[in-house]
């Protein structure tokens, strides 16, 4: 719960962009090519720090690299509320997303490493549930705060963590199994012992725990495309992009083009949104009920075919009217929340402790190249078509393209036990 307080500031660092972007565009005479940019900054970003600071939680461990990433997030959070113009809120955003993008794999790393197998869907769930309630709790709070304070504020309150971080090293331990890879007996007993565990013997952990030499230098990254990984590694690469390019596309644009192309006020334009990200977040107690019980992919498979129909549905103009469309676009949105939160555990259920931190950095980073490139292709098309139903059409391939790979490809991981995975 810790860990999902604090993240819930990840999201709301992630997506606060989104919200603020109407109004900077009208006080700073921002098109749609430049407010992709501006979008694309703070992913680009992320990009870079999923793959980076994956790779410093697997040679320095969890924790650590997790508080400095919260720390490098919080502060530049604060700077974004003062910056002066376009250039500066650009380069701010760019570095607070690779402290964003880096936080995110390696706190759900931790909680996979920690959380009992029969039930570590609804263990991440739980804790997915509070982080991805920073979309809603952006999206309502932009509605009120914007409209009465202008758009600074929303940034400023990205640095709410910072009060959280002492907790986190009172509390929180370096991760037991990470500890037991490396040789670490006395230190994984310490950690064990802090969260309520037994303590083990050197031999159980050697029979339990897959470890290497405590002065061995981690995998290199190209471990993850070598014979043994390289079809996961491929299978779940595509998932990440798809989905995350759907999943980031509407929720970044959608304030936007409820403003620019359905003629709606700022302030409409932000309760729709903020009801269609309340929805969003909803989807996950509802996946959380089922998710050890139905498993990963029948879920995944239903929610990636129930939003391709949804964004077909804008393509095709079935659904006439500001309220029909309003409504599919909301069920998009809940489908490709199902399928998102459904992607972490899954993946993190595909690797061993000694790449885990390394595949969910690299997964996470597709993702947020994804996000990446969405404000620019969206911000592009807008701009030379100004049509967006060619934009609900490429969502909805998308998504239907995730729908075949979850069901030809995808294997079921539900309740494998971690240590086993090689």
């Amino acid at each position: 719960m810790l860990l999902g307080f604090i993240m819930l500031f990840d999201s709301w660092d992630s997506v606060v962009i989104a919200y603020v972007l109407p109004s900077l565009m009208k006080e700073w005479g921002i098109g749609p090519a430049a407010a992709g940019l501006l979008m694309s900054s703070g992913y680009a970003g992320q990009f870079i720090g999923a793959i980076l600071l994956g790779r410093l939680a697997e040679r320095f461990g969890r924790m650590p690299v997790f508080k400095a990433a919260v720390l490098v997030m919080s502060v530049f959070a604060l700077v974004s509320s003062v910056c002066p113009g376009y250039n500066s809120l650009l380069i701010s955003r760019f570095i607070q997303g690779i402290a964003i993008g880096g936080a995110l794999p390696v706190s759900i790393t931790y909680i996979n490493e920690l959380a009992p197998k029969a039930i570590r869907g609804r263990y991440f769930a739980a804790f997915q549930f509070i982080t991805i309630s920073g979309y809603a709790v952006t999206a309502a709070a932009s509605a009120a705060i914007i409209p009465a304070f202008g758009w600074r504020p929303m940034f400023a309150l990205g640095a709410l963590p910072l009060l959280l971080i002492p907790f986190v090293g009172l509390l929180l331990p370096e991760s037991p199994r990470w500890l037991a890879s490396r040789g670490r007996i006395a230190q994984t007993n310490k950690a064990l012992v802090k969260l309520g565990g037994q303590a083990i013997t050197v031999n159980a952990a050697a029979g339990t725990v897959q470890t290497v030499s405590p002065s061995a230098k981690p995998s290199p990254f190209g471990e993850l495309f070598q014979p043994i990984f390289v079809r996961r590694t491929v299978t779940l690469s595509l998932l990440w992009f798809v989905t995350s390019y759907v999943s980031f596309g509407i929720i970044t644009w959608i304030p936007s083009i409820y403003v620019t192309k359905f003629h709606m006020e700022i302030g409409e334009s932000l309760r729709y949104s903020a009801v269609g990200t309340f929805i969003f977040v909803m989807v996950i107690p509802a996946v959380a009920l089922i998710i050890d019980r139905v498993g990963r992919r029948q879920i995944a498979i239903t929610g990636s075919l129930m939003s391709a129909l949804a964004f077909a549905a804008l393509a095709s103009q079935i659904a006439p009217g500001i309220g029909a469309i309003v409504a599919m676009v909301m069920i998009g949105q809940f489908f490709t929340a199902g399928v998102s939160v459904i992607l972490w555990p899954y993946t993190a259920e595909n690797y061993p402790t000694s790449v885990r931190a390394t595949a969910m950095g690299w997964a996470s980073s597709l993702g947020r190249a994804a996000a990446l490139l969405t404000p620019l292709a969206v911000g592009g098309l807008l701009a030379l078509t100004g049509s967006i139903h060619i934009v609900f059409v490429i969502f909805a391939v998308l998504a239907l393209i995730a729908t075949l790979i979850w069901w030809l490809v995808a294997p079921e991981t539900a309740k494998i036990d971690l240590d086993m995975v090689h």
